[in-house]
């Protein structure tokens, strides 16, 4: 019986180890900015123009801008530019914006944008995003009528941290879109945030504790007076 005991409490600890290692390294996106309702669409993304969104991000490693996006179900083989700068929280002073150098700069291929449904623009993970205003917009210079796309909008102010621009100026409302961060999850980084997670809420944690350490004792108990038949 005691061989057995020793057993299940290695068991025990092992597994709990091992969950903490698979937990450690897994990488999980968090939604950073969001305004997914639509009430529209603007027009064609013609040459000349552009159609941009400011926002504030709340997460570190901002990796991903989805905007939602529309061809009028044909296939459109202008190019897409889309570019990421700074921008001032303030929307009055966005206008530095506009004079800064980009970021980044990703160009997808005409066929690649989504019909009525976000398209996806990825690039390496920004650091030190968190509580950062961007400012983000897509042209098209080889876009004609006929073979351009567009964007969905919301004509209401649903997106108070940001606003929707069109050709360089803010108009009412904000395009669709989300912006997404990457966290990848280390062994001392798990332990680092329950701890202040715990302390930021101490009366949950300790209820929360005490109903693991039940369930857990529950659990060696029925093991204990139920032995592993051979």
């Amino acid at each position: 019986m005691l061989v057995y005991n020793w057993q299940m409490k290695t068991r025990f600890v092992l597994g709990w180890g091992l969950l903490l290692l698979l937990l450690s390294g897994c990488t999980l996106d968090n939604i950073a900015a969001r305004q997914e309702k639509a009430t529209g669409l603007w027009e064609e993304l013609t040459g000349g123009r552009t159609f941009g969104q400011t926002f504030v991000c709340t997460r570190n490693n901002l990796y991903r801008i989805d905007l939602s996006t529309a061809t009028y179900a044909r296939i459109n083989t202008s190019p897409v530019i889309f570019h990421l700068r700074s921008a001032s929280p303030s929307t009055s002073e966005v206008a530095e914006a506009f004079a800064a150098m980009d970021i980044l700069t990703i160009t997808l291929p005409g066929p690649e944008v989504q019909n009525d449904r976000p398209t996806s623009f990825v690039f390496p993970p920004l650091r030190d995003s968190k509580d950062k205003a961007f400012y983000f917009f897509i042209e098209s210079p080889e876009g004609t009528p006929g073979n351009a796309i567009t964007v969905y909008v919301n004509e209401y102010d649903q997106y108070p941290a940001g606003t929707a621009y069109r050709d360089g100026q803010p108009v009412a409302g904000d395009l669709a879109f989300t912006a997404y961060s990457q966290e990848t999850f280390t062994f001392s980084g798990v332990i680092q945030d329950f701890l202040s997670r715990a302390t930021q809420d101490i009366p949950f944690f300790t209820c929360y504790c005490a109903l693991v350490l039940f369930v857990c004792v529950c659990l060696f108990l029925s093991l204990r007076h139920h032995p592993r038949q051979d």
